[in-house]
């Protein structure tokens, strides 16, 4: 028997299209909703459901891990050495072998993580959600109270006592009207897009610095005849050919695109087909080298990585000078030890960065996951209050993970208590955090 879906009226205007008022239908009621599944979201998510909280997990991909997975981001950044949920991931992948050692840091089979983050989540109670868009925010008053989703199912709403935004962006504390900021100061620019992409055939080859491999690039472009330059400046973030647990398998960090506004999808949308063409041209010049002759490009990643977008204004803004200094806080819910690594928004602009400051291991404070304009809502992962050069520290994803599971224990424990974090006492924060076995800098 067909049948038929009843479209919502509207009506056409010169410059816009005018929507009737509708009633959206509520999916669900949960305690502690988090919106976004990469690497702050799933720590967001864990953290909320083991602590007893019923937790909904929104997703716009079919799997979880973000930039981890649908982006083949490698290497883990800041995994080691922080405590509770993110010793229990990296031993649950020692365990799976999927885990491996790579020069300053570890690495990970993307493929196993795929699976297997399904499987601690769902087995820890988490409610997954995928294939759905969070498209609008349910304010009651200056509280956030939920949001508006849309997905093959039409257009939904969903309650919750706690929200957390861990979409990457910050999508779901602009659509409630939080302020924010993009980009530096200077020029609103962002640090470049990397579309990330996997290659084989690399066998037990591992680079020794970008630099050299920047140059024997440009010198095989050059002896082959080929005109190709790499698409960065000589530097040392990039090119990057990043051994995987997987024998021969490498996650390349090389694509580079300039000037994108990453809130615009007509330009994310160009950057990204570009970069796939940069990858395709990369691996072309990388076949002149001898170690590289039978390489081969498998994959590109299914989302090209943004590094910077929207920075939530928070009750307290992580500044450059906190990182030099080395600042602690009595309400700090993690630690990093990354440096300030600025990929070069405008080369050629003379424009000076702060990349590669010196700076100490830091603490971040709980104030910087609460939002200074909506009650209801915690941030996590790199859309937290901070500057443009601090930001460019503690968005790795490590660092994300660890925001995300501070975030996810403050929403069960706001829910628990009928209140919004917000009124929890940052420093009761941190102890509980520390009780779960989270290491911070004392």
């Amino acid at each position: 028997m067909p049948v038929r879906d009843q479209p919502h009226a509207k009506e056409l205007l010169p410059d816009a299209v005018l929507e009737s008022p509708r009633r959206v239908a509520l999916r669900d009621e949960v305690d502690v909703l988090v919106c976004g599944g990469g690497p702050a979201g799933v720590g967001a998510a864990w953290a909320a459901a083991r602590l007893g909280a019923r937790t909904l997990l929104l997703e716009r991909w079919g799997q979880l891990g973000g930039v981890w997975t649908a982006g083949l981001l490698n290497p883990f950044f800041e995994a080691t050495g922080r405590g509770w949920l993110g010793d229990e991931l990296v031993a649950h992948l020692t365990a799976c072998g999927a885990w491996r050692r790579w020069k300053f840091s570890h690495c990970f089979d993307t493929e196993t993580l795929r699976r297997e983050l399904e499987t601690l989540l769902s087995g820890a109670g988490v409610e997954l959600l995928y294939q759905t868009l969070v498209t609008d925010a349910v304010l009651e008053g200056d509280r956030l109270r939920g949001v508006i989703i849309e997905s093959k199912a039409g257009r939904e709403a969903v309650l919750a006592k706690v929200v957390i935004d861990a979409t990457g962006d910050g999508d779901v504390a602009a659509r409630a009207g939080c302020r924010y900021e993009l980009g530096r100061p200077v020029d609103g620019l962002v640090q470049p897009l990397t579309l990330m992409f996997e290659v084989s055939g690399v066998g037990d080859w591992i680079q020794p610095d970008a630099p050299t491999l920047f140059d024997e690039l440009t010198a095989a472009a050059q002896a082959a005849g080929l005109d190709w330059l790499p698409p960065i400046e000589r530097c040392n973030y990039a090119p990057w050919i990043i051994n995987t647990p997987a024998p021969g398998v490498a996650d390349v960090q090389l694509t580079h695109v300039y000037r994108v506004n990453p809130l615009d999808p007509a330009a994310v949308t160009r950057a990204t087909v570009s970069a796939r063409r940069q990858a395709a041209e990369a691996v072309a010049v990388l076949r002149h080298l001898p170690q590289f002759a039978d390489l081969r490009l498998t994959h590109t990643a299914a989302a090209i990585g943004i590094r910077e977008a929207r920075r939530v204004v928070g009750q307290y803004t992580l500044s450059l000078d906190d990182l030099v200094a080395g600042q602690r806080f009595d309400d700090a819910v993690t630690s990093c030890a990354f440096g300030v690594d600025i990929h070069e928004p405008a080369p050629g602009a003379g424009v000076p960065t702060a990349h590669h400051t010196a700076m100490r291991p830091y603490e971040i404070p709980y104030r910087c996951l609460l939002p200074a304009d909506v009650g209801g809502l915690l941030l996590a992962g790199r859309l937290i209050s901070g500057t443009h050069e601090a930001h460019a520290s503690y968005r790795v994803t490590g660092t994300c993970f660890a925001t995300g599971q501070a975030a996810g224990l403050a929403a069960a424990w706001a829910a628990a208590e009928g209140t919004t974090p917000d009124r929890l006492d940052g420093r009761a924060v941190r102890q509980k955090l520390q009780q779960q076995g989270v290491r911070l800098l004392d």
